[in-house]
Parts: C-alpha cells; structure tokens; sequence
C-alpha cells in the first residue's frame, strides 16, 4: 500500500508538471529541449543528423585486461557517463600522456578521473568557461547550455582531492582563450566544451595545434545524442574532409569519438 500511495504521489507530481511545461514552460528553451526528448522517447520521425563516423569496437583500442582508478562513480546531469568514464580512463592508462588537456572542466568529475589516471609526474591542464561570461561568448552557444556554465565553480570534484595538484585549473573562452603557451606541447585532449556547431569545429581545429609533433589522442564526447546536432554535425564534416581527420571513429556503446595520431 505505501508503495502504491508513493507512486500516486509521484504520478500526480507527473501531471501537473506536464501542465505547467505545455501551457507555459515551452517558452523557456530548456523545456522546448526536454519536449523533443519525449517525442523522440513516444517514437516521433526526427530529422536530425546521420552518424557517419565509422564505429570502433573498445577491444580494437585497448588490451582487454586493463586496470584503472575510477573515481566519483555517481554521476549527474551533464556528467559523462560511467562507461565513457572508464573508456577514457583505459586509454590514459594505456598512452601514459604527460600532458594532458581538457576543454570544459563542468563539476570536474572527468578531470579528476583523468588525473586519476595519468601518472604521478604527469599535468592535466582543464579550460571552462567562467559563468559570468556565459553571455558573452565569441561564438554562438547550443540551447541549453546555459545550465552548464552557471555554476557556483568549476572543478568542484576534483577540489581537496589527492589529485587537485596535478591539475591546472584555466578559465576563459575557448574561441579567445591564448593557447600559446600549451601549443605543440600536449599528449591527450578531452574536447568536452560547448557543443555548439561553431564551437566544435573551433576547439577540433585548436586540439589538432595543441598536439606535441601533431602527435597524441583526442578524443570528443557527445556524439550522437539528440540535444547537441550541431556537435554531430561538426564531426561528420570534419570527417568528410579527411586531412587530419580523416581517422576518427565513434567507439561503440558510448558517445566517445576519437582520433589517435601516431
């Protein structure tokens, strides 16, 4: 009986919420975003992006018997995912990158796994966007981002842990940020920042000039999903121009893509 009481409750908390989002809240672009959501959910024909980049399998990438450090397993809203999470890990574990970049650090659940992850002697570098510049990109954000970048303070997660000192925190736009100090020098970049369409091809490009000798992995996170089109389409256009790009893939069973120069 309690069971069925709570459900009630919660059931009745579904309808007027759905009251409130169809008769006023789809003028705000966050609930315009969880509407698609739900026709994708009841089956309703989208025209969205095709993927395109050819899929690899992870056992393709990485000795199946790999042993990593996962921290901050829960995740939350705008967190990748567990498995993304140890994707990531395996292959930091696997390259033993030095020097280590990340655009958009968020609660810094990826950063501190990243550094947990690298070896002692190694750096992680994360850039975000600091909220009070959320209105003030150089280029165009994707809807619903905002949410993302209006935090108390990024890298929340990795603070006052046993692997805040090997992590550099930076903040600016990545679209104006000096890179020049970090140029040909890095090993591994997580390309995790806004997912706009412009954005992504700016932080694809910067990644390729970050890498020390044109040499190391990139990866990216998101591909594929619903919400971020714009990403999904940077990537398959950087793919269909081929040049640097020309051999990235998806890896299966995530949204992780990457590109391993070697």
């Amino acid at each position: 009986m309690k069971r069925l009481i709570a459900f009630i409750a919660r059931y009745l908390y579904a309808i007027f919420s759905c009251l409130y989002l169809f008769i006023i809240g789809f003028v705000f672009e966050k609930n315009r975003l969880f509407i698609s959501i739900i026709c994708s959910h009841f089956g309703y024909p989208e025209k969205r992006p095709r993927a395109m980049l050819p899929t690899v399998d992870l056992l393709d990438l990485l000795p199946e018997d790999m042993p990593i450090h996962v921290r901050e397993p829960v995740e939350s809203d705008g967190n990748i995912s567990l498995t993304e999470i140890a994707v990531i890990s395996k292959l930091i574990k696997n390259h033993n990158p030095s020097q280590l970049f990340e655009l958009g650090t968020f609660d810094g659940r990826t950063t501190l796994n990243m550094a947990a992850n690298c070896s002692r002697n190694a750096r992680v570098y994360t850039l975000d966007l600091p909220r009070e510049k959320a209105s003030l990109t150089e280029l165009p954000i994707a809807p619903g981002e905002e949410k993302y970048i209006e935090k108390e303070v990024s890298g929340s997660r990795y603070l006052g842990t046993d692997c805040e000192q090997k992590i550099t925190q930076l903040y600016g736009d990545s679209a104006t940020f000096d890179f020049s100090p970090f140029l040909d020098t890095m090993d591994f970049i997580f390309v995790d920042g806004a997912h706009s369409y412009e954005y992504v091809l700016n932080d694809s490009k910067q990644a390729l000039k970050l890498l020390k000798g044109g040499k190391g992995l990139i990866l990216w996170h998101d591909y594929d999903k619903i919400w971020w089109e714009g990403l999904t389409i940077a990537l398959n256009e950087l793919y269909l121009e081929g040049a640097q790009f020309k051999e990235i893939k998806h890896i299966h069973g995530t949204s992780l893509v990457c590109l391993i120069l070697d």
